[in-house]
């Protein structure tokens, strides 16, 4: 299928995303990661233009609640807590 959304997929975005990932999901981002990732972002504008979209669309997801946290009268939540 050539609308798959993944054969369309930026090899660019990827490695912000996964940059966005690595930041906010390990405790062992340190020095060494940040030195890599000052190097790819100097490395092309593009880098920086995908790495900031990736960060807001981290920032927004965020504010997204789960939908296990919303209240809906009368039904259990995903979790299965009443």
């Amino acid at each position: 299928m050539g609308d798959d959304i993944n054969s369309k997929q930026d090899p660019v975005w990827d490695v912000a995303w996964s940059w966005v990932l690595r930041q906010h999901e390990h405790d062992s981002f340190d020095a060494t990661d940040e030195a890599e990732l000052v190097q790819w972002l100097a490395a092309d504008a593009a880098h920086r233009q995908a790495y900031d979209k990736a960060g807001r669309l981290w920032l927004m997801a965020g504010l997204v609640p789960s939908a296990n946290d919303i209240d809906v009268p009368g039904t259990k939540d995903l979790g299965g807590k009443a």
